[in-house]
């Protein structure tokens, strides 16, 4: 039985890319009246909570249509850019276009993420660190990250990654591309920051 026509209607204008898959909503919204006993109708805005929140803890790979989000013209155009016989003269290094993903909103998971500002030696010590102490039990101090840099090395609390540059492997289930951050973004967090975690770039 497909989904309701409403619940359709909302989850194409808030998630118009990728196309989430009809059989995948349909089974979705059957599991969220069954498990959940909540009506798309009479319940509608507890209702689509969670039909959000089920896409957004979901693999974009099951749950939307492949070829639907990423407009593949980009990937080709973004191999033109970062191609060497593309210069127009001798030494010069190739332009670097700022290419988007487009006007209409694209939903990505995130596959990983590399802090790309600091050193590999820099990021292994605090990797190390962090393992030393979450064995011992300790909890990361989030409320002062600028403490935990300065704690010292024999106690305190997991330290953060050091936080420069973000580089991340994204995908719209379908395709895998990279992005870096233009500005920085509070919310993605080396470390903290889960695979899978959903974003609109």
């Amino acid at each position: 039985m497909p989904a309701p026509e409403r619940v359709s209607q909302w989850v194409t204008q808030n998630y118009p890319r990728p196309t989430v898959d009809p059989d995948w909503l349909a089974d979705c919204c059957d599991w969220i009246s069954s498990e959940q006993g909540l009506s798309p109708f009479s319940t509608f805005h507890q209702f689509i909570q969670h039909v959000e929140s089920q896409l957004l803890q979901s693999n974009l790979e099951d749950s939307t249509v492949p070829g639907t989000g990423l407009d593949p013209q980009l990937l080709v155009d973004q191999g033109r850019a970062g191609n060497p016989g593309q210069r127009s003269r001798p030494g010069q290094r190739p332009r670097r276009e700022k290419l988007t993903t487009g006007p209409i909103p694209l939903l990505v998971e995130v596959r990983s993420i590399t802090e790309i500002a600091h050193s590999a030696f820099g990021l292994l010590s605090t990797h190390q660190t962090r393992l030393d102490r979450a064995d011992l039990g300790l909890a990361p101090n989030t409320q002062n990250p600028e403490q935990d840099q300065a704690a010292d090395e024999e106690d305190g609390p997991i330290p953060p990654f050091p936080r420069g540059m973000l580089r991340f492997e994204l995908s719209d289930g379908s395709t895998t591309f990279r992005a870096v951050e233009h500005r920085s973004i509070p919310d993605l967090e080396l470390g903290a920051t889960p695979l899978g975690y959903k974003v609109r770039p």
